[in-house]
């Protein structure tokens, strides 16, 4: 599908902003920086978080207002057919706008064409729910999922992401919950659905789509997760059975869910570890703790003080062994910060493959060589 945004612009925003990290790290002079902005130039409006708020609440006030201004002449009566000609209608509008705007005022998801995006979804629903209504959730769903992964691909907004995956999720979970066996083999779907979908969105190595695909990562290796986990599964399945019980009873298949809520952590921070990934790692990590406040909650051996200051030892001695062992760097991981890391020849690099200048030392490592993010600082994490 066609990109709302300027493509070209998009590349050289992403440049810029990894130049931006190197020279709050030291790595970078200003003079380099600036060459570097001045090499990438790019004409988005993005505004501050708090004037992009701003923005986003005064259109959508705006959105609101158009709204009732235009049923007040186009709603000539409280029919389902006159309010859905009036939404289709506003939802035009809004379109209409977004993409003006965006053309023209070279926005740049910076609160009004945000806004705007919002307020023309949500007007182009209103029809399926006012006309259709003996539909099944999941039905309703898949509509939704269809609007929200449309302006997800042309416009790679962060929320419309994270609804898209939402959707399907439920679309899934409505479906299997239909049928006896759907509910027993719930949690292995999730975690199949969720294991396709990072695949998938892995594979995506656009640039344009680069913050909507780090959150359907996030999101797809947390639910591939909490689908395993013995706690979610025993608990959830009684809350499905309507089981009220201090204590969910045991589940099917327990050992294998006992594997799951130890073993994917594990996997998480190996391969983490192993290919740099650092989404990986983290919610690794967060699964985890996780999983030891799962088996806590069953087998609570300890009192939470207790438990608190066991922990507390362990980490430390973990992250001070830690500490000592990578202070030289092995097998590409290191303790040092990423800021203080000595690279004599990126400015070489950067005049030499950017800014068409001879470069004054030459080295053995290339723009764009970092395996930790992408960013090209380095090989050691």
């Amino acid at each position: 599908m066609k990109k709302a945004y300027n493509q070209t612009w998009i590349d050289h925003l992403h440049i810029q902003q990894i130049a931006e990290a190197w020279r709050e790290k030291k790595l970078l002079t200003e003079e380099q920086a600036a060459n570097v902005e001045k090499a990438f130039p790019q004409q988005f409006y993005r505004p501050g978080i708090f004037v992009k708020i701003g923005l986003f609440i005064f259109t959508l006030i705006a959105c609101s207002f158009a709204s009732g201004l235009v049923s007040l002449f186009l709603l000539a009566s409280g029919s389902d057919e006159s309010i859905s000609a009036v939404s289709l209608f506003c939802m035009a509008g809004f379109v209409f706008f977004l993409e003006y705007l965006i053309k023209t005022k070279r926005l740049y998801h910076s609160g009004v064409d945000n806004a705007l995006l919002y307020s023309a979804m949500a007007a182009s629903v209103i029809p399926f729910f006012s006309l259709f209504d003996n539909l099944d959730v999941w039905q309703y769903c898949i509509i939704l999922f269809a609007i929200s992964l449309v302006a997800t691909l042309r416009y790679a907004d962060l929320l419309t992401a994270a609804g898209s995956f939402v959707l399907l999720m439920t679309v899934l979970a409505n479906i299997m919950m239909k049928f006896p066996l759907g509910k027993a083999l719930l949690p292995f779907a999730v975690m199949i659905l969720s294991a396709a979908i990072y695949l998938y969105v892995k594979k995506n190595k656009s640039i344009f789509y680069h913050d909507c695909r780090k959150l359907v990562e996030v999101l797809s290796l947390a639910t591939f997760y909490l689908g395993g986990n013995y706690l979610v599964v025993r608990e959830g399945n009684a809350l499905l059975s309507d089981i009220m019980l201090p204590f969910a009873p045991q589940i099917p298949f327990a050992p294998l869910f006992y594997f799951f809520t130890i073993g994917i952590p594990v996997i998480y921070i190996f391969f983490g570890l192993r290919k740099k990934d650092r989404v990986l790692f983290i919610i690794g990590l967060l699964s985890f703790a996780f999983s030891i406040f799962t088996y806590r909650y069953y087998f609570a051996i300890l009192t939470v003080a207790q438990g608190l200051a066991v922990s507390g030892m362990l980490m430390i001695t973990l992250a001070v062994s830690l500490i000592k062992y990578l202070h030289t760097p092995k097998h590409g991981l290191s303790d040092e910060q990423e800021g203080k890391r000595n690279l004599p020849n990126l400015e070489a690099i950067l005049v030499a493959q950017h800014l068409g200048q001879t470069p004054q030392e030459t080295g053995s490592v290339e723009f764009g060589g970092g395996n930790f993010g992408g960013g090209g600082a380095g090989e050691a994490y």
